[in-house]
């Protein structure tokens, strides 16, 4: 069936706007046509799930009586659509006030009430300054330095036009170093995560005069850090340094600049974790407690499951059991509808494994199934690593582990979404839990053939866990 536009507008639509879509509908300045209304009336009683609605029912409601006419209801569709897009648009006017600022401005230049007009410009400017972290703000405080600069029409005198033009080259300064160290940050970040290459103009430049200010401002400080930390050869106590700056500066920073920074941490401590440098657990944990506290999680009223899953795994992987169970109970109601059941399954299932609850966590994952590659590769591979402890504790589990691994073998050769050296890891990892369970049945033989496995697993590159498979074999 083909997707109705306006059933995807509105379902985006948050419960307390519902009432204000109503009202919004009802005022003669933006609809004229009663229609819409009783529209929006009838689909409002099935929200969210507008799909199972049939066009035909819908049209005996707004048209009772007259014979079905697809046409008519499709215009009616096109034009709430209109009002609903319409209606998004006021709602961002309304929350944003810096969106209104140039409309101000333009409508007393407009009217040539230049006196207001500049009062208006300087009173927006104050506000603005207050906000020394933004890098938008700097943007819309040099748009109203210019506009003052060339929209002086009443007559002012050059000294005051000239103090004008001085501040609106201090923000420019400001701006472009702040907007250039974070496409810097965010470029050297992606060189280090995906071997990509750029060219980046006046990369010296920008770096020179940000290491002059970054002691006398907080905010560049950071994105200086930021960009260093990855142009670099990166350290852990270069990434505390800057992690300690965040922590303490970084609530001056509006949400999607703190929720930068703590993403391109975050994905630098993954990276240092698939190397085995153990104690990013801790700072990654870290990094999720701030973004929680400061609800940088939460995206268009969800939380993203891929995050959910892996706040989980890491947090137990750092015995923060009480924490991530906490953080389950908040987050499963934010989670996608289609995957907020396997996900919080799979949350739980990290916390056991962790502490060695191996049957408690095979229970839970005989429950959990999902179609998604993501959803797939977690599952299998935390049923081999489930079926290996339980193994180790008790070696009847041979037999039953090996078809798991294979089963797992099988899967991640047809996943073709999988890079070969991922594809390679993961079969390499399927390899050392069968050689490591067969010595194990064995009762170990021997300290020399255990002995020669670790070397054995220490030399297996690329290699999938490779920290949790040694843990094993040094117990």
């Amino acid at each position: 069936m083909a997707k109705v536009k306006l059933y995807g507008l509105l379902a985006r639509l948050e419960s307390r706007e519902l009432p204000w879509l109503g009202k919004f509908l009802a005022s003669p300045y933006f609809n004229a046509n009663e229609d819409l209304v009783q529209l929006w009336g009838f689909l409002r009683e099935v929200h969210p799930g507008y799909e199972v609605l049939d066009k035909k029912e819908v049209f005996q409601a707004l048209f009772p009586g007259q014979a079905y006419d697809a046409k008519l209801l499709n215009a009616r569709y096109s034009e709430l659509t209109r009002l609903v897009e319409q209606f998004f648009v006021q709602q961002e006017f309304r929350r944003e006030e810096p969106l209104q600022y140039p409309l101000r401005r333009s409508a007393y230049y407009r009217r040539r009430m230049y006196p207001q007009f500049s009062r208006e410009c300087h009173r927006q400017a104050g506000l603005l300054e207050q906000q020394t972290g933004h890098i938008k703000s700097q943007a819309q405080l040099l748009a109203v330095y210019d506009a003052l600069y060339y929209g002086r029409q009443e007559a002012a005198s050059p000294e005051k036009g000239n103090e004008e033009a001085e501040r609106a080259m201090k923000y420019l300064d400001r701006h472009f170093i702040l907007s250039k160290l974070k496409y810097l940050a965010d470029l050297f970040a992606r060189k280090t995560m995906y071997k990509e290459d750029h060219t980046i103009r006046l990369q010296e430049a920008v770096l020179s005069e940000a290491a002059e200010r970054k002691d006398k401002d907080p905010v560049v400080g950071m994105y200086y850090y930021l960009a260093r930390l990855f142009l670099d050869e990166f350290s852990e106590e270069a990434y505390r340094r800057l992690w300690g700056l965040v922590q303490q500066h970084g609530k001056k920073l509006p949400r999607d600049e703190q929720a930068f920074f703590v993403a391109k941490l975050t994905g630098l401590a993954h990276l240092r974790l698939s190397y085995g440098e153990n104690t990013y657990y801790q700072l990654l944990v870290e990094a999720f407690k701030y973004a929680d506290c400061y609800g940088l999680l939460i995206l268009d009223g969800q939380i993203s499951d891929i995050s959910f899953l892996n706040t989980c795994a890491v947090g137990a992987a750092a015995r923060e059991f009480e924490w991530v169970r906490e953080f389950i109970e908040k987050y499963k109601t934010y989670l996608p509808a289609a995957s907020a059941t396997q996900a919080t399954l799979l949350g739980k299932a990290a916390v056991l494994f962790n502490q060695e609850d191996y049957e408690g966590t095979h229970r839970i994952l005989q429950q959990a199934s999902h179609w998604h590659p993501y959803y797939r590769i977690r599952m299998h591979s935390l049923l081999v690593r489930c079926l290996l402890g339980m193994h180790l504790d008790t070696p009847n589990y041979y037999r039953t582990l090996h078809n798991a691994v294979e089963a797992f073998s099988r899967f991640i050769r047809r996943n073709k979404s999988l890079s070969a050296p991922k594809r390679e890891g993961y079969l390499n990892f399927g390899k050392a839990v069968k050689r490591i369970a067969a010595l194990r049945s064995h009762q170990w033989r021997s300290s020399r053939e255990r002995a020669a496995l670790q070397e054995w697993v220490s030399r297996l590159k690329p290699l999938a866990l490779r920290p949790w498979l040694e843990e094993q074999l040094e117990k």
